[in-house]
């Protein structure tokens, strides 16, 4: 058997740095949802479209079969692999659903599907008529006025919630008529009054990473009222407010308030290494069926050869028995022999059957379910390559290579990050509740002369009202500090145990992670050395026996020894042959599960893990 050296270890390997993890993801994804395109505020919402589920044909398979025959190389059986996982393309929605979950968790707020609501009311300025006076409506910003809580839900997070870190602006309107009796005629000066109204009320609200909120409101009315007692009759009111609150313990931080964003980003890192695993494993597992294949074609052309010479064997002895030189039991040596060839050759004939349905399984979704497939034989166009691992680094060196490349080794570095960064955030919401409110508002109101005679400074509409706003005629300013403590604070106490002791056993379990894999790499490496001796072993026991048969064949031939000699011969030359094979393949699967364990699997088979996730399947009609 020729001997093809390989790579060695570490020559040529380029340390594939995997310290930003979650780069790769970013490769457009056919199955990735589109964001929808328009203008800024109209696209806001539209709903993404998700392509649809990508279905597999045999195109491409199809393709390459000629006259029933498959031709396959080693990089064709990857490829045909990679785009027809099943697996991989479930897979692969992990990885498209990664960016999505981040983007939802920086956009702050509360725990998902909570959504808030409003009132629709005719919001009147405070004093504005009767109808204002009666009501002391205001805006929420200064100077009194209202606000909206977020429905009827119980929203319960642990720790402190994210602000709401994507921008809101609220607008209601409302127009209106209406009459009321009145039972005191003190403000009205009537027993009943009418107005016909209009208002305008509009927010935006923005939360801060460090834990704050910002706030702008705007409020405008216009009211026209049927009473004998205003000195503005109709009148417009404008009311604009900014408001600043911020979190001084509990919440506070960004550290605090980001740490579900940074969760997020760490997870879809460790979504990306999951897949680059399952791509490593899926690697693994075909070169293992196509070298099995392989090795199965090479173990049948060798019992094919034994069986065709235990043929020649045969005739020759029915010659020489016809000549007289040999005598006739002889002919019954001949035939057991061929019967054992031809035993053999069958058994071999079955296991190559055998791993060529287990590598068509590989290739396709449907596997032998294609009938095309399944009819089809493939023929292992690469030879055996017995790699050159008569050197190997010392262990040390090969736990440095797999501390840098094993995507399990770095998912359990992140889960560890994971919940070191889960449990601040809880220990931060032990902390009481100090919270500091700062408001700022200006009024304005003017309005057509009613009964008696207004100041001549409101008389006017709308455009009066906004400058003594834009002037800040009326200011209105103020400040407040909340606090908020729990007397026995058992709940958020326990929550930080929890979480602590889970952060704990996230060290622990990347502790064992690391020592598991040690012990993976150091039994792959005694078994790479174990393989070694064995394949050099038998070698040259099969080097001896073809010596051997030459020798006993010529000997034969020269009337110096038996047919009963050269048959046992052939037997162990037989023997010898496929121990040599079977030593070959081993040192093959022995190198492939040190590459896997060293999480070097898809470096040296030249695969991009970006590739393999944009891979689409063959489809066919």
């Amino acid at each position: 058997m020729t001997k093809r050296i390989a790579h060695g270890w570490l020559a040529g390997a380029v340390a594939w740095s995997l310290a930003a993890p979650g780069l790769w993801a970013q490769t457009p994804l056919p199955i990735a949802p589109v964001k929808p395109q328009g203008m800024p505020f109209i696209r806001s919402y539209k709903g993404v479209t998700v392509p649809p589920l990508r279905t597999s044909g045999a195109a491409r398979l199809h393709g390459m079969i000629r006259s029933g025959t498959l031709y396959l190389s080693v990089h064709d059986a990857l490829e045909l692999a990679i785009e027809n996982s099943l697996d991989l393309e479930i897979a692969r929605y992990n990885v498209a659903r990664a960016p999505w979950d981040i983007q939802r968790l920086e956009s702050g707020g509360a725990l998902r599907g909570v959504t808030g609501t409003t009132g629709g009311a005719i919001r009147l300025g405070s004093g504005q008529g009767v109808a204002g006076s009666q009501s002391g409506s205001s805006s929420g910003s200064g100077g009194g006025g209202t606000s909206s809580l977020a429905g009827a839900a119980l929203i319960q997070q642990i720790g402190p919630v994210t602000p709401q870190l994507d921008p809101i602006e609220t607008f209601s309107g409302g127009i209106g008529h209406q009459t009321s009796i009145q039972t005191q005629i003190v403000q009205s000066g009537s027993s009943y009054f009418a107005y016909n109204g209009r208002s305008y009320y509009d927010q935006v609200s923005q939360g801060l990473l460090s834990g704050g909120l910002v706030r702008y409101t705007y409020q405008g009315s216009y009211l026209n009222e049927a009473v004998p007692l205003d000195v503005l009759n109709p009148t417009s009111y404008i009311n604009t407010g900014f408001l600043v609150a911020h979190n001084l313990l509990a919440g506070y931080g960004t550290k605090v308030n980001d740490r579900f964003i940074r969760v997020a980003r760490r997870n879809a890192a460790n979504t990306n290494l999951t897949f680059q695993s399952s791509v490593m494993s899926l690697v693994s597992s075909v070169l293992n069926l196509y070298w099995d294949l392989s090795v199965a074609a090479d173990d049948l052309k060798y019992k094919q050869r034994n069986r065709d010479l235990a043929q020649d064997l045969l005739k020759n002895t029915n010659l020489q028995i016809a000549a007289g030189s040999i005598p006739g039991i002889d002919r019954v040596r001949a035939q057991s022999n061929l019967a054992l060839q031809d035993q053999a050759l069958r058994v071999a004939q079955n296991n190559a059957l055998q791993r060529e349905n287990a590598l068509k399984d590989a290739l396709s979704w449907h596997g032998r379910q294609d009938t095309e497939l399944d009819a089809a034989h493939i023929v292992t166009v690469d030879p055996l390559q017995v790699p050159d691992v008569d050197q190997l680094p010392t262990l040390s060196e090969l736990l440095q290579t797999a501390h840098q490349n094993r995507p399990d080794l770095i998912v359990a570095r992140g889960n560890e990050e994971i919940a070191a960064t889960t449990a601040y955030g809880t220990a931060n919401g032990v902390l009481p509740s100090l919270r500091v409110i700062a408001r700022a508002s200006n009024t304005g109101q003017a309005g057509s002369p009613g009964s008696g005679t207004p100041t001549a400074f409101f008389v006017g509409g709308a455009g009066n009202a906004l400058g003594q706003v834009l002037r800040r005629d009326f200011p209105n300013e103020s400040a407040a500090v909340s606090f908020s403590g729990k007397t026995w604070n058992s709940q958020a106490q326990a929550d930080t145990a929890i979480d602590d002791l889970r952060h704990r056993q996230s060290q622990l379990s990347r502790q064992k992670t690391s020592s598991d894999v040690a012990k993976e790499i150091a039994l792959a490496r005694l078994a790479i050395e174990q393989a070694v001796a064995r394949y050099h072993s038998a070698m040259e026991s099969r080097r001896l026996v073809e010596e051997l048969l030459r020798g006993e064949e010529t000997k034969w031939l020269a009337g110096t020894s038996t047919l009963a000699a050269v048959v046992s011969s052939r037997r162990e030359l037989a023997d010898a042959q496929s121990r040599e094979l079977a030593a070959a393949a081993l040192l093959v699967h022995s190198r492939i599960a040190l590459d896997q364990a060293l999480g070097l699997t898809l470096e040296r088979n030249d695969i991009k893990v970006e590739d393999a996730l944009g891979s689409a399947p063959d489809v066919g009609n």
